[in-house]
């Protein structure tokens, strides 16, 4: 049998490494771990795509408001997802930290990181939710939009950022059941808070004759009993079977300084991409208000199928995190390039829905006319994108269970800073926006690329037992 070709050659400890082509056809062929992939990402998958059904639901009955009460949303969401996802890092850290402690044995630990975790979920919630209130029409000025659009943004805002707390005990919730590989408890949560969302939502907005505000209240009840529901499974039904024990409602006792210590990489990691994805909604308003709507149109799809694309990176999250608990390295490696190669497939056939679709969407979401232009100039970045995307996603997963908190801040940094260069040179045309979008794409997947070729998951770098069987 002829030797495979090399991929590459590096040098550990002065001897030759070589990454064969048999390591990317392994990872494209049936694992034994694929069941327990698809256990956790069908759920996880569920879970991603409901998610932002709450933003798409809104969405899609604001439109029916108008043009400016659109565009009105698209710059609250804009708001919102940025400041959300700053203090969303809770949720990101324990899902390793829980993983790796189960891993090792270590039941009772995972549930003082979990119930420690809640405990910054509502400090911080209440926290930032009164100060953003505040701010907000100082933030919403930002924008530059028309008088009409930034009072209705004004007001959702300031009726979401009331449900901080609830959201982020939510998130919490997500991150401590991932961490025990249980993503189907979450996922009939998510449920039932989109389906509160979806009866409430045309109630409040049209029953009530609330408008965009009545949209905002519909996903703050929704949120309200989601968290109390996560909180009942938490400390009562589930409470030994996640290891929260009689020791864990003293604070004192609970090792809320160790995830704010691992927790503070992952808040500049989402400063600097939910900065460079506010910037272009910026960038859309200044233009005008059909750009905006159109940008917000797109903006959705496309997070609507990163999230999708998500689920696999779930897996990595709880999955590698396990490995890299009990120290083995190679197990983790192939894991890793199996999550690859199906992110990478599943990218490539969401391309080809889109595709396909693509004369539906303006319908779906009511369009008018202008509108409906803008967003053909810029569907194309949304078709394309999906499957860098997916690597993106799953490596970004893989960094986050191998706990490489560090790199993937500073990777990101990078990202962001190149995203508004873009946009500075080009950010004057809508398409030129979404250019910037694939430049942060893309100098994110050469920077998960880099690290997962060089770094502690690297063939050549494997200390454990099982690599020598790799």
């Amino acid at each position: 049998m002829p030797p495979a070709r090399p991929l590459c050659i590096r040098e550990q400890d002065a001897t030759p490494v070589i990454v064969t082509w048999v390591e990317v056809r392994e990872a494209f062929r049936r694992n034994p771990r694929d069941r327990a992939i698809a256990a956790l990402a069908i759920p996880a998958l569920g879970t991603l795509a409901i998610d932002p059904v709450v933003t798409i639901v809104d969405t899609a009955w604001v439109a029916r408001l108008g043009t400016s009460p659109l565009a009105a949303l698209a710059i609250a969401g804009a708001v919102f997802a940025a400041v959300f996802s700053v203090f969303n890092f809770v949720q990101v850290t324990i899902t390793p930290l829980i993983a790796g402690e189960i891993a090792r044995g270590n039941r009772g630990k995972a549930g003082q990181i979990a119930t420690g975790s809640v405990w910054i979920a509502v400090g911080l919630g209440v926290a930032i939710g009164t100060i953003f209130v505040m701010l907000t029409p100082a933030i919403t000025d930002l924008f530059n939009a028309e008088s009409g659009v930034a009072t209705e943004a004004i007001t959702y805002l300031r009726i979401r950022f009331l449900a901080m707390p609830f959201l982020l005990t939510v998130t919490v919730g997500h991150g401590v059941y991932r961490g025990h590989q249980d993503t189907k408890t979450p996922l009939y949560v998510a449920i039932g808070m989109n389906l509160i969302n979806l009866i409430l939502d045309p109630i409040l907005i049209f029953g009530f004759d609330l408008g965009v505000a009545g949209a905002a209240w519909a996903t703050v009840i929704a949120q309200a009993v989601a968290a109390g529901w996560f909180l009942i499974l938490m400390f009562g039904t589930q409470k030994a079977v996640l290891g929260i024990g009689s020791q864990g409602g003293r604070i004192g006792s609970l090792p809320i300084g160790e995830v704010l210590s691992a927790g503070w990489p992952m808040i500049v990691r989402s400063m600097a991409l939910l900065g460079a994805v506010t910037a272009t909604t910026m960038a859309a308003s200044r233009i005008g208000t059909d750009q905006t709507a159109a940008h917000q149109v797109a903006m959705q799809v496309w997070l609507f199928l990163a999230f999708v694309l998500d689920s696999y990176a779930i897996a990595a999250q709880a999955m590698v995190g396990t490995d890299v608990g009990m120290h083995d390295i190679a197990r983790a490696r192939k894991l890793a390039n199996r999550l690859l190669a199906l992110g990478l497939v599943t990218g490539m056939g969401l391309s080809i829905v889109l595709a396909v679709t693509a004369p539906l969407v303006p319908a779906l979401f009511d369009l008018e006319p202008d509108v409906r232009a803008l967003l053909s100039d810029i569907y194309v970045f949304v078709v394309v994108l999906q499957p860098i995307t997916a690597l993106v996603y799953v490596w970004d997963g893989v960094g986050i269970g191998d706990s490489a908190f560090g790199y993937l801040a500073a990777s990101m940094v990078v990202a962001g800073l190149a995203t508004l260069i873009t946009l500075i040179l080009y950010g004057d045309t809508l398409v030129g926006v979404w250019a910037s979008v694939g430049v942060l794409i893309g100098v994110r997947l050469i920077a998960l690329a880099g690290w997962y070729h060089f770094g502690p998951l690297s063939f050549g770098r494997d200390p454990s037992p099982s690599s020598q069987g790799a």
